[in-house]
């Protein structure tokens, strides 16, 4: 007989199937950083899911055995989920995609609701006195607890593990977002307000948070970023406002840009910003769209239409829509990983009476290259005078540098510094029109990236 706690272990599988059930049916450091309230302006680009191309790709069974097996997560080549076998037992797995190897990590059986970041696991585990986060590390097979009970839902990226602390076990609808950083050992509380703070996010190198923040009733809800400005030391920027629009917002980060659905304009619609707060960036696109994800300059979410659903991801660095998968099959609550110019999206399907788990890996779409490329080209063509036409071109090769790293706040400096050299040459070394070309086009450039 199992002397599992069952009440609790139910109260988080219910949590653990709350996303894809929801998208079926419709020690503490210092005092808290003083939260921003962000002022957003708002740009609405109207994207159509009919006739965008569909990528090239390769899809892959990760997992359809007869259980549920549900919130999948993936970095690279290694993925995480929950397997439930409908006798009780809960378990993580983790598996590399490349080889098909699948492990189960070592717990008590009541374990679930996963993320993961490099060779780290980080889950929920349920005991009697409480549940507790854990970090299992893959290649050195050992197991970090975070101090303390009544913790769960954890995201980890990096050094540092964004989780739920309720501390009132009366009432789960009062959660708090607090963060553990496995360099130092430390707690971090990022709220401190008795509302129902939760689905934390955080960036794959540690330095951003996004959450969600609610009311009680978990409705009138709001999405949250704190970004790490020294170790332990943290600024909040609510990024938008209460709303009933804006539940199951699932926000997601990079660790410049935070992505999450609302539904303020009737259907469910993707929106993306800063996580420092500013332009908000709202694709239009009909019908209605969940579950954003983001990774590297690509962000992925489901999109309904007649017959279920299809995963479709975003560039931002070209506004160019894409669809990833086009089956019979119900794809639901997908997550992305972009690894050396692959992109992999796992997501959640309907198998035989259960939740089944695939993977699809494509190639990265590239077009900012060869549009830098025609400005070099086009600078050339001017046969401007060869030191400034050097010191252009330098600019020009030095963003292409960090978008070829994915570094593109460097990318987006290197072509503002572009920007001004022609500004400033306007009517010495470049004529005006000149100039007006040469900045439309690293314009455009610009916003393909997404940059501020």
């Amino acid at each position: 007989m199992k002397t599992t706690p069952t009440i609790i272990r139910k109260r988080w599988a219910a949590l653990s199937l709350l996303l894809i059930a929801s998208a079926l049916v419709a020690a503490f450091q210092g005092p808290f950083a003083a939260t921003a309230t962000n002022t957003t302006t708002e740009t609405t680009i109207v994207l159509q899911t009919t006739g965008a191309p569909l990528l090239a790709s390769t899809s892959q069974v990760v997992a359809n055995q007869l259980a549920n097996e549900t919130n999948p997560h993936v970095d690279c080549n290694l993925a995480s989920y929950t397997f439930d076998d409908f006798q009780g037992s809960s378990t993580i797995h983790y598996q590399d995609l490349a080889t098909g190897i699948d492990n189960v990590i070592p717990g008590n059986q009541v374990d679930l609701l996963s993320d993961i970041s490099g060779s780290r696991v980080a889950y929920t585990e349920v005991t009697f006195t409480g549940d507790t986060v854990r970090i299992f590390d893959t290649n050195s097979q050992t197991t970090t607890i975070v101090p303390g009970f009544n913790r769960g839902n954890p995201s980890i990226g990096g050094n540092l593990v964004a989780f739920e602390h309720y501390y009132n076990s009366a009432s789960l609808m009062q959660r708090e977002i607090e963060v553990y950083d496995l360099t130092t050992g430390t707690i971090t509380p990022l709220s401190n307000d008795s509302l129902f703070n939760v689905n934390a996010n955080v960036s794959p190198n540690g330095n951003a948070v996004v959450w969600e923040k609610c009311e009680n009733t978990g409705f009138d809800c709001a999405v949250y970023a704190a970004v790490q400005t020294a170790p332990g030391v943290f600024t909040t920027t609510a990024l938008t406002t209460p709303s009933g629009h804006d539940y199951l917002a699932l926000p997601s980060t990079n660790g410049y840009l935070a992505v999450y659905a609302s539904s303020r304009t009737g259907d469910s619609d993707i929106y993306y910003q800063p996580v420092t707060g500013g332009t908000e960036t709202h694709l239009a696109i009909p019908g209605a769209q969940r579950f954003p994800r983001i990774s590297g300059d690509l962000i992925s979410f489901e999109s309904e239409h007649q017959n279920g659903t299809d995963i479709f991801v975003y560039d931002i660095r070209t506004g160019s829509l894409f669809q990833v998968t086009s089956t019979p099959l119900d794809e639901r609550v997908s997550e992305i990983s972009v690894c050396n110019d692959a992109g992999r999206i796992l997501n959640a399907i309907v198998g035989d009476g259960a939740f089944d788990i695939r993977s699809v890996t494509f190639a990265v779409p590239s077009v900012t290259n060869e549009q830098i490329d025609d400005v070099i080209a086009l600078v050339r063509g001017f046969n401007l005078p060869p030191g400034t036409a050097n010191s252009l071109i330098r600019k020009l090769q030095n963003a292409l540098d960090a978008i070829s790293s994915g570094d593109v706040p460097t990318a987006c400096s290197s072509l503002t510094a572009f920007k001004n050299e022609c500004a400033a040459q306007s009517g010495k070394k470049l004529t005006p029109n000149q100039a007006t070309q040469l900045i439309n086009a690293a314009n455009l450039i610009k916003s393909n990236l997404g940059c501020q």
